[in-house]
């Protein structure tokens, strides 16, 4: 399997997985071949709208059009034969 390959195939997972959430953006974040095991660990972003920064969770879902979304991360390890192992989710720090 090659890195192409790879990020398709959790790009696939993820959008598959998280289907009923309607996530939006989805894009590669980091790429990381394992040779030890064989394995490719893939960080994909996305953002979910009801995600947002708002306080007030009815406040959310009516301005849902105007929220900004925060942007999730997730690794998925991916074995060279394309088989999915493993999905976690990576916590990205920003400081404040």
């Amino acid at each position: 399997m090659v890195a192409t390959e790879a990020v398709q195939a959790a790009k696939d997972y993820i959008l598959e997985l998280f289907q009923d959430e309607k996530i939006a953006r989805v894009g590669l974040e980091e790429l990381e071949f394992r040779a030890t095991d064989e394995m490719w660990e893939v960080t994909i972003g996305f953002e979910r709208l009801w995600h947002s920064d708002s306080p007030a969770r009815l406040g959310t879902v009516l301005l849902a059009p105007l929220a900004k979304p925060r942007r999730t991360y997730k690794t998925v390890c991916v074995r060279d034969d394309g088989t999915i192992v493993s999905l976690k989710h990576r916590d990205v720090s920003v400081p404040a």
